[in-house]
């Protein structure tokens, strides 16, 4: 595994925990989710697919993913 991937799944784990743990947190105080919260999950998912290796229908969610994450800047 190179360190790039490495990094990239690293990076992916964190993004997923924030999201997790904001989850539980809005799923105990029935809260609603906040934007970040998908948009955490929507990085560490397209994290995730750039270190997995290429096929087809990774591509297209993660070019999804990409016009998604570029709505909410």
């Amino acid at each position: 595994m190179t360190p790039e991937i490495r990094s990239k799944l690293l990076a992916a784990a964190s993004g997923a925990t924030t999201a997790t743990l904001d989850m539980i947190e809005a799923a105990r105080e029935g809260a609603p989710l906040s934007p970040e919260t998908i948009t955490h999950l929507a990085d560490a998912l397209r994290l995730l697919v750039d270190a997995a290796p290429s096929d087809p229908e990774a591509t297209q969610l993660h070019g999804a993913l990409i016009r998604y994450l570029e709505s909410q800047l």
